[in-house]
């Protein structure tokens, strides 16, 4: 009789992630998901870390994503069901940042954001650990964070539109950011939708290659 193991969720989303990594990086994260499970993980090629007492595991981005960039979405849903998983098996989670030169709203989101979606936001405090990363940096994680918290408390608050009084007081109090600077100048533009259209086309036909070159093994930079 063939046995039928219980996945979880989060194993489940971690498999479909798997297929955007390389075999190398691939390896790293089924290492990761290994010690999760057991006392001891052993890797001939990358070594999770887990502490002495099992309780903390290491999540280090530069080696399961392979790149300094981390721009992307889909990089961040990589990482966010590695900390999941970690936190259903009581586990503290040191994250990496370190040889990470630039990270984007999306990947954060993606990646810490939504564990305040699944989690109560006292776990996520106790259990997960920033480190090697820059002041800079973990400032703008913790914008974004409250800016998700904000959100889930009154979703209606975040999505109510700006009056032009408001939008102007941003641009005065915010000369330096573009957005600011540039929104609403197309609210009269006929021709919007069909932009809007486009770059969603666009986006697709950008996803179809990036899996095609994927199921080709092409190698991806």
């Amino acid at each position: 009789m063939t046995q039928i193991t219980q996945i979880s969720p989060n194993e489940q989303e971690i498999i479909v992630q798997l297929r955007t990594l390389s075999p190398e990086h691939q390896r790293a994260v089924m290492d990761l998901i290994a010690a999760l499970q057991v006392p001891a993980a052993k890797s001939q090629e990358y070594q999770p870390e887990s502490e002495r007492n099992n309780a903390n595991i290491n999540i280090s981005l530069d080696q399961v994503l392979g790149k300094s960039d981390l721009t992307f979405e889909h990089e961040g849903q990589v990482i966010y069901p590695l900390i999941a998983e970690a936190f259903n098996h009581g586990k503290t989670v040191i994250l990496s940042f370190q040889n990470i030169k630039r990270i984007t709203w999306s990947f954060i989101t993606k990646a810490i954001g939504q564990l305040y979606e699944h989690f109560p936001e006292s776990q996520i405090q106790s259990c997960l650990h920033l480190v090697d990363i820059t002041e800079k940096d973990l400032e703008f994680v913790n914008h974004i964070i409250q800016i998700k918290k904000d959100y889930l408390r009154d979703p209606e608050t975040l999505n109510r539109q700006l009056t032009p009084e408001e939008l102007e007081k941003l641009r005065r109090e915010n000369p330096d950011n573009h957005i600011f600077q540039i929104v609403g100048m197309f609210k009269d533009d006929p021709t919007f939708d069909d932009m809007l259209a486009y770059i969603a086309e666009y986006r697709r036909e950008l996803d179809e290659e990036y899996f095609r070159q994927l199921d080709e093994g092409v190698e991806i930079h």
